[in-house]
């Protein structure tokens, strides 16, 4: 069995210590009962026995010394005290035929040892519960040890005394004891351990956290030498990667500028030739491997240094692109809440919806955007009537430079890298990315993002309808 089969209790160190703590304290609470109970109870019995005994034989000489019955009587009951009742009668108390338990033999010896010259006959021990009470006596000493002591005029003196000793009070107040106590232990562990482990909490943290384009604190390196070590090598870690993907995007970015150069000077000579067809062709292929060189920047500038966390209106920023799209002559509408503030970097944000509202205007005749509240949550659907995304590539689109084979057109165009790049924004801010095929044709892009709490919503519908709806439609998209 592992923590794992108690899912309600957290699966955390702490837990784990404190449980295995927990499980010692009360094995040794439950050992040390079970050895007070077979050891220490059996000395009690004997060391009470042995009083009970002595206290038997000088009760028998007080009474035997006096002659008369009734005072004898008075005398019985006189000498009588919370824990041992006398009785002086003419009739035993105990049967003759009484059980033989080891108790009662060990009474009898203690008996014998006190007053050597009692014989068989003298004396009778036997437990009420074990049958040796005389029937004519009734229940009045069920749990009791009886002794029945034989005077020289052939009356007897009859003993009774509880059997219950204080070991079983002690006993149940040794566990009380040893669980205040234990849950005293088991406090003060939750303290320590908290503040032990709380270096590998900030670690766990820090590295939810790590970021590229954020310049934080190192994690402070304390707690124990385990920790301390996992602290350095994650700090010496975080400087190694911000340092290697800075070298790669600086290496990049020269490389890109290298290119263009040629670019540049192709694009110039082509305006030179007198056969459009062949000019406007070679154009079309500069301006892709020009796309091509900037996705492939952009790609790989995520999480570089340079765009600012703030707060920001999400709605807005839909509009603005919705806006942009429709006074370009797309066929593109908004519809839902008015505003949806959220904490974000807005530049990264907007190329992120910008990129998946683009892919489905290049596939889509007509684009719908929805967004609203759900939750802590906004959501944002991009629905088209394009040809949709067989439901076997929908993980694999979010592949850097993945192209569904038919979307590889001249057409299209892309270069795989657009959802990418939008996948890796969203999850960046907390939010998600789901593709869904609609029952009427076309996708729907869902995507959730977290907002800030208390913002105003008022709900709104704005749609401005493209002019030019003969946009073809492709059968795939990058």
């Amino acid at each position: 069995m592992t923590l794992r089969s108690f899912r309600w209790l957290p699966d955390t160190i702490v837990v784990r210590a404190v449980m295995i703590l927990a499980g010692a304290l009360i094995s040794m609470s439950l050992v040390g009962y079970w050895v007070y109970r077979v050891g220490a109870e059996g000395l009690a019995t004997t060391a009470r026995d042995k009083g009970l005994a002595e206290r038997i034989v000088s009760i028998k000489r007080a009474v035997t010394a006096i002659p008369d019955e009734i005072e004898r009587d008075k005398a019985a009951h006189a000498l009588a005290t919370a824990s041992l009742e006398v009785h002086w009668s003419k009739v035993s108390l105990v049967l003759g035929n009484a059980p033989v338990t080891v108790r009662s033999r060990a009474m009898e010896a203690r008996l014998k040892e006190l007053v050597p010259e009692f014989g068989a006959e003298s004396f009778r021990v036997g437990y009420a519960d074990d049958g040796a009470l005389n029937a004519g006596e009734g229940d009045a000493y069920r749990h009791m040890l009886l002794v029945s002591v034989k005077l020289e005029d052939g009356t007897w003196l009859n003993f009774a005394s509880p059997t219950f000793g204080t070991a079983h009070h002690m006993a149940g107040n040794i566990l009380a004891i040893a669980a205040i106590v234990g849950s005293l232990i088991i406090l003060i562990a939750i303290l320590l351990l908290r503040w032990v482990t709380r270096p590998l909490r900030d670690l766990a943290i820090a590295a939810e956290r790590f970021s590229l384009d954020e310049a934080r604190d190192p994690v402070s390196e304390s707690g124990p030498a385990e920790v301390r070590r996992a602290a350095k090598a994650f700090n010496t870690m975080g400087e190694r990667v911000r340092r290697l993907v800075s070298e790669r995007t600086m290496a990049l970015a020269a490389v890109s500028h290298d290119l263009r150069t040629p670019i540049t000077r192709l694009r110039l000579r082509s305006e030179l030739l007198d056969d459009e067809q062949t000019r406007n062709l070679i154009d079309d292929d500069l301006a892709e491997m020009e796309a091509m060189i900037n996705s492939t920047l952009e790609f790989l500038r995520m999480g570089v240094p340079g765009d600012e966390t703030k707060a920001f209106d999400l709605a807005t920023m839909l509009r603005t692109i919705v806006d942009g799209e429709a006074d370009r002559g797309r066929s593109i509408s908004l519809k839902g809440i008015e505003h949806a503030s959220m904490l974000g970097k807005p530049v990264a944000v907007k190329r992120a919806l910008w990129n998946i509202i683009g892919n489905a205007l290049k596939y889509g005749g007509t684009v719908t955007v929805h967004i609203k509240l759900d939750d802590a949550h906004v959501l944002v659907e991009v629905l088209d009537d394009g040809p949709g995304i067989p439901d076997a590539e929908f993980e694999k689109v979010f592949e850097p430079f993945y192209r569904v084979e038919i979307s590889r057109s001249r057409q299209t165009g892309g270069t795989g890298l657009g959802l990418t790049i939008a996948k890796a924004i969203l999850s960046e801010h907390g939010g998600t990315i789901e593709l869904h095929n609609r029952q009427r044709g076309g996708l729907r892009v869902s995507v959730r993002l977290p907002v800030k709490p208390a913002e105003t919503v008022m709900p709104t519908s704005r749609k401005r309808e493209d002019a030019q709806s003969g946009h073809g439609h492709q059968n795939m998209r990058s």
